[in-house]
């Protein structure tokens, strides 16, 4: 039998959607707020999750967020349920991760459809696999608002990235200085002996030294970003084909004699269209140097990265 839990503030509607669903062969747990409702998904693991956007303590939004930013609850469907219709609450809907929206006004079939709808898209999704299910977790109220101050202080550094990232079109003057900005902001939260932005049609490399590194390090860090500039942009370059730019105003390349290379790390850069037009490159002398919130971090600034640099490159000519 599947499992659905449902919350509202409104005994009304908790009875309304209750009875409309256990008529249909679904077992109904109710919530009266979003923390409930919250803890109600990691007691009882449902196949569907029903949230009022508007509740006391945790709105569903939050709540929406909250669940589809854990690893246990992700793959629960979620449906948002609230009086309001407009673009904007349909939009907040879909950035909290909701598979669904519907009004109050809904009729019972509809509320069927939406349910039913939204498990048997869960299962397309895991390709037949079982859905998961850890075991039960017991969570305090106040451990659902630790959660919330989490998510709240995560996602302000995202958007204090992002921002620092898409700001630079506006302060930096020229192309280089563009790139230049860019390799700064990923120094000050990730890490790194070298940085790099490699572009494909221009064949250059603007690399930045952040620490002490080895020549020997350096010539591998080269020769690994040309190859997933390679792999990343369908070219066949090799290191002596891309002119490289250094930017070590502190003199710290070659100050190092021993390290090599331990850890190196690059994505593409997509600009308009979708189009690689490059790729961002990073090293490390150390082993496993980039944890997942490194990762974490350099995945915020990819995107924002990559239009910024397109657009500086678009606008005139990196020098080569």
């Amino acid at each position: 039998m599947p499992t659905v839990v449902i919350a509202d503030d409104s005994p009304t509607l908790r009875r309304i959607v209750t009875s409309v669903l256990t008529k249909e062969g679904y077992e109904v747990i109710t919530a009266e707020d979003g923390v409930e409702a919250v803890q109600a998904v990691f007691r009882s693991r449902p196949d569907a999750v029903i949230l009022d956007v508007q509740m006391p303590r945790v709105s569903g939004y939050v709540a929406a967020r909250l669940l589809k930013d854990d690893w246990q609850t992700a793959d629960i469907p979620i449906i948002l349920l609230t009086s309001l219709d407009a673009a904007s609450d349909r939009y907040w809907g879909t950035q909290a991760g909701a598979d669904r929206y519907l009004t109050k006004d809904f009729e019972a079939p509809e509320l069927v459809a939406a349910v039913s709808e939204a498990i048997a898209q869960a299962e397309r999704a895991r390709g037949g696999r079982p859905a998961l299910r850890p075991d039960p977790v017991e969570l305090e109220p106040d451990d659902v608002f630790s959660r919330v101050c989490d998510l709240l202080d995560r996602k302000l550094f995202e958007t204090s990235v992002a921002a620092e990232v898409t700001s630079i079109a506006s302060s930096a003057h020229g192309f280089e200085e563009t790139v230049a900005g860019v390799l700064a902001i990923l120094q000050r939260f990730v890490d790194n002996e070298l940085a790099a932005v490699l572009l494909a049609e221009e064949r250059t490399a603007y690399v930045a030294v952040a620490r002490e590194a080895s020549e020997a390090h350096y010539a591998d860090f080269v020769t690994a970003a040309v190859d997933a500039l390679n792999a990343a942009a369908g070219t066949s370059l090799t290191p002596a084909e891309v002119n490289v730019r250094v930017a070590d105003p502190n003199h710290l390349l070659g100050a190092d004699d021993e390290g090599r290379m331990a850890t190196f790390l690059s994505m593409p850069l997509r600009g308009h269209g979708g189009r690689v037009i490059g790729v961002l490159a990073l090293s490390s002398a150390a082993k496993n140097a980039f944890s997942e919130t490194a990762l974490a971090t350099l995945k915020l600034v990819e995107d924002p990265a990559a239009i910024v640099i397109d657009n500086a490159r678009l606008a005139g000519t990196p020098v080569g």
